[in-house]
């Protein structure tokens, strides 16, 4: 009797249970984590600090691009290990909770793209209600911090041009070979000329794949112009901004590896669509 007791302080210490499924309180980098069938697959992100590049068009057009700031974070989070996939867009399709965007043709494992800020928001809402987790959009710099796993180098992996296709699925010579769209190519072939299955490439050190190329993706940040000291140093996202545009990160299958410098930070209207433009998830342990 007083042993089962101790086994249950022991698991009521070290671990908490929803829908009859226990978590680590704790977890520990790396730990990967899926909170349901059809959910997507997280990586846990340590706490740490890391050096971020100031995006271009803050306080004047370019004026702080390539200067240094600290971010920290005092919390671990998950971010999804792949970018949200076809076939887990439509358990909220099914679950009559989101748009159905695929049309039914579309490979399950494949990047959902095509989806406005706002439907996204509808499938993270849909997400943590069926899961009893906050899940939301990452903010710029946990993107970033996810990304470059931790560390504070200028390309996502500090790598050669030449091994960018081991890593990701660029604008490449495969691609330019299938499409003749005339742009220059990634000086390699990563074997796709479209949007890929997810998790194909090597992942970084993290553990997260895909953040070179295949989609980009989708953030909480707003637009607009922000002075230096401003700029939250603690990882939350931007929001005094204008947030009729939202952020996106990272680069796509129509991108070439001029655009892999981690400074390169864009916007779009909340209600785009692009067919190289998705989004991963983030699941908060605070």
């Amino acid at each position: 009797m007083h042993k089962n007791i101790n086994v249950c302080c022991l698991i009521a210490a070290l671990f908490f249970c929803i829908h009859g499924v226990c978590f680590a309180k704790n977890p520990e980098q790396g730990q990967i984590i899926r909170d349901c069938d059809g959910c997507p697959q997280l990586v846990v992100i340590p706490r740490g600090s890391f050096d971020m590049r100031f995006p271009p068009g803050t306080s004047g057009r370019g004026h702080n691009v390539g200067l240094y700031h600290t971010v920290t974070f005092d919390y671990a989070f998950a971010i999804g290990a792949f970018e949200v996939t076809n076939r887990e867009w439509l358990e909220c399709v099914s679950a009559g909770e989101c748009a159905d965007l695929l049309g039914g043709s579309a490979a399950p494992r494949g990047a959902v793209v095509n989806v406005s800020w706002p439907e996204v928001n509808q499938y993270l809402r849909w997400l943590s209600k069926k899961t009893g987790f906050k899940y939301r959009l990452p903010s710029y710099s946990e993107w970033e911090y996810a990304a470059r796993a931790g560390r504070g180098m200028n390309r996502y992996f500090n790598i050669d041009v030449s091994e960018i296709c081991r890593h990701g699925n660029t604008y490449d010579q495969a691609a330019e070979k299938s499409l003749e769209l005339g742009l220059s190519t990634t000086p390699c072939d990563d074997g796709e000329s479209g949007v890929s299955i997810v998790g194909r490439y090597d992942p970084n050190q993290f553990g997260v794949y895909d953040v070179i190329g295949n989609v980009a993706e989708w953030i909480e940040d707003c637009a607009g112009p922000i002075v230096r000291a401003a700029y939250p140093r603690d990882g939350q996202a931007w929001l005094g901004g204008d947030c009729e545009l939202r952020g996106f990160r990272g680069s796509s299958w129509l991108n070439n590896e001029s655009s892999f410098v981690f400074e390169s930070s864009f916007f779009r209207s909340l209600t785009s669509r692009a067919d190289d433009l998705g989004f991963r998830v983030l699941r908060e342990y605070r």
